[in-house]
């Protein structure tokens, strides 16, 4: 039976984090799909504690460019693969009883081309936060929210008790890509049209 690696994003409460912005994630495998698998680690069905504690949701932008493995020995090797990769991109990934990037060290954000197979994810983002901002966004600030930038000047788009998924989810991406992208979805420039919002207080 096919096997398939997933990711699920763990609270904050999992561990320091390497840069507030990017969060802790747990990468695992299964015969299971992962919708069912997440599940299951909530109920603690083969679950590992750090999973079963502090699980937020799944992060298909993280695994879906992968395809499904034709059986569990080749799919966790997979899974170790994307958790290296991921401690790479500045997240600490637990696979496997293993905390990738705990201990620190350098990364790289996402260029491009390896963004390119989950684009459709980048942009499903950047339309929730257009949903979701009290005020139109230009691309500049969608870039911003896109990265998890903190400070009071959010409160003027995003409910912070309460932010969209999308808020902080490409923090492991090139500004500059996020930003290419944002400009292609919402105009370009602090005055395009109707996405003008307030003019923001700190540049990218």
């Amino acid at each position: 039976m096919p096997s398939r690696v997933y990711v699920i994003e763990l609270t904050a409460a999992a561990g320091r984090r390497r840069d507030p912005r990017i969060p802790w994630v747990y990468v695992g495998s299964s015969a299971r799909g992962p919708e069912v698998r997440f599940v299951q680690h909530l109920r603690g069905y083969k679950s590992s504690g750090i999973v079963k504690r502090h699980a937020l949701r799944l992060r298909p932008d993280l695994y879906e460019d992968l395809p499904a493995f034709p059986g569990s020995k080749t799919a966790q090797r997979a899974e170790i693969g994307r958790a290296r990769e991921l401690a790479a991109a500045g997240f600490v990934a637990h696979s496997d009883g293993t905390s990738y990037g705990k201990w620190g060290g350098d990364w790289a954000e996402w260029d491009e081309a390896r963004l390119a197979p989950v684009i459709s994810h980048l942009d499903r983002a950047i339309a929730q936060l257009g949903d979701s901002s009290f005020v139109p966004i230009s691309p500049e600030v969608c870039v911003r929210l896109l990265g998890g930038e903190r400070g009071f000047w959010v409160a003027e788009y995003l409910d912070q008790d309460d932010p969209p998924p999308a808020y902080g989810q490409f923090s492991h991406v090139r500004p500059g890509v996020l930003l290419a992208r944002a400009e292609a979805k919402l105009g370009h420039g602090e005055t395009a049209g109707r996405f003008c919002p307030a003019s923001p207080r700190r540049a990218i």
